[in-house]
């Protein structure tokens, strides 16, 4: 009788110990979750946050794209333009235009909101480098805007930066596409419209 007793003892301890360990760890999963949860609403908060602050940024680009290129010519006279990029730094879109002749390249970053020129620079154009220099062809290329429009349509998210070149005789939107931490880069034909490759940065 003892010996049945004491059985029925340890397998009640046995059962109350599963029992805790069960409920352990059912509380360990229950509060991973939570934590888990408590990161993603971070992770998409901040992803909203920035994604609010570029909106915000672009929203006060003022200067049109012409309006930096008159800004340039007025700081160099008849130089022919090569690139502009309008790029952001920190929270304000600054246009940087780069030139060229046959001496020299040319450079002018400006502020997009305040038309400010905050950097002006020329070098000596070095002889390996004067192969390079391809005036931009701007008559009959497409907008900014119309670029942002066709790269979301070929990556997810909002139109950030941008990047217009000249490239083997042809003129070219690079367009940076972000949405979280994932962004991509549409290069299109400027003047077809055409979208010549999509590279994703995972």
């Amino acid at each position: 009788m003892k010996l049945k007793l004491a059985s029925l003892t340890l397998l009640s301890v046995a059962l109350i110990a599963t029992a805790c360990s069960n409920n352990d760890n059912s509380t360990t999963q229950s509060s991973r979750t939570i934590e888990n949860s408590k990161k993603s609403t971070v992770t998409e908060k901040r992803s909203s946050v920035a994604s609010n602050q570029v909106q915000s940024s672009v929203n006060k680009i003022k200067l049109s794209q012409q309006e930096a290129i008159d800004k340039f010519h007025n700081q160099f006279n008849n130089k022919k333009i090569h690139s502009i990029d309008l790029k952001l730094e920190g929270s304000q879109y600054i246009y940087e235009i780069e030139g060229f002749d046959t001496t020299h390249k040319y450079s002018t970053e400006i502020n997009a909101e305040t038309g400010h020129a905050s950097s002006v620079h020329s070098e000596k154009l070095e002889h390996d480098d004067q192969d390079d220099q391809q005036e931009l062809n701007l008559n009959g290329v497409i907008s900014r805007d119309e670029a942002s429009t066709i790269a979301e349509e070929h990556a997810k998210g909002t139109s950030r930066e941008w990047n217009l070149e000249q490239e083997h005789g042809k003129t070219y939107w690079n367009v940076e596409v972000g949405e979280r931490y994932h962004s991509s880069e549409v290069k299109i034909d400027a003047h077809s419209k055409k979208v010549i490759s999509v590279e994703n940065d995972d």
